[in-house]
């Protein structure tokens, strides 16, 4: 059985009645739509495609996300009287050198893995660098996109996980972890390759960065990887019915979704192995 720990111990301080926890979820949900109808008016119905520029697409976008935190922000200090922090680490302050560094690692890991895919399937990698394109993605993907991980971290293994985890924390890993894997159930991939493939992959994902936060004791790791992998996505290598179309580097000439599990694996793998007996734990 794992036991609670420091991070998980945070959902009781303040007024923590699992009502309030339940009434913050809905409405930080809530938040999310409300303030995702500014990228609706930019999507064309019939195709689900931007009508306009990615790099303006992903601003509107990341403003649904914005409006997330700060609900987030806002319910938990009215309501719970928790200090935002709580959220990410039981320390008096985030520690952002852990954040980056968690970051840079998993950008290197993931670079590697991908290097050894190519080398066996050269075929389905295809370079499609517009610089004209490609330089204002990276600004706007660069300075935003933190925004979106860090929301959907922050809710699903900061305030959901620590919620239902300060009870009992297999419950908690497997809640938190499906509910994040059931958000990307309207993205464009989940329709192209099944409902079922993209979710044991989304839910796997909520799982691995749920553990980490649990063994970790803190969210840094998990906030610095997130931000990197999306970033890499959308600027570095993107696939073929992405969430986020953008003027990446790399295009994949197919989304082989199977051969993308094998990968992310395997960066776990890589990653786990580098953190914890290379940099202990960063």
């Amino acid at each position: 059985m794992l036991a609670q720990n420091d991070f998980l111990a945070q959902a009781k301080i303040g007024n923590n009645q699992p009502w309030r926890y339940i009434v913050g979820m809905i409405l930080v949900l809530l938040a999310l739509g409300i303030f995702s109808i500014p990228q609706v008016l930019v999507t064309d119905i019939k195709s689900g495609r931007p009508t306009v520029a990615s790099h303006w697409y992903l601003l509107v976008a990341i403003g649904s996300f914005a409006g997330g935190i700060l609900t987030l922000w806002v319910w938990l200090k009215n309501s719970h009287h928790r200090e935002f922090q709580t959220l990410i680490t039981p320390q008096s302050s985030v520690n952002w050198k852990r954040v980056a560094s968690s970051a840079a690692v998993w950008l290197v890991c993931t670079a590697i893995v991908e290097l050894g895919m190519y080398s066996f399937f050269p075929e389905m990698y295809r370079f499609s660098w517009n610089p004209q394109q490609w330089l204002p993605a990276f600004i706007v993907g660069f300075l935003f996109l933190p925004i979106q991980t860090s929301c959907e971290e922050l809710i699903f293994r900061g305030y959901l996980f620590q919620a239902i985890g300060s009870r009992n924390v297999v419950v908690g890993l497997v809640i938190s972890s499906v509910l994040f894997g059931l958000m990307h159930r309207f993205n464009p991939e989940t329709a192209k390759v099944g409902f079922a493939l993209a979710m044991s992959y989304y839910i796997g994902v909520g799982l691995f960065f749920a553990l980490l936060t649990y063994f970790d004791g803190k969210l840094e790791l998990a906030l610095g990887i997130h931000a990197s992998n999306n970033i890499y996505a959308f600027l570095l290598v993107t696939y073929p019915d992405s969430a986020l179309p953008s003027p990446s580097v790399i295009t994949m000439t197919e989304l082989n979704f199977p051969l993308m599990i094998v990968g992310w694996l395997l960066a776990v793998v890589l990653y786990t192995v580098t953190i914890k007996w290379v940099f202990k734990w960063i």
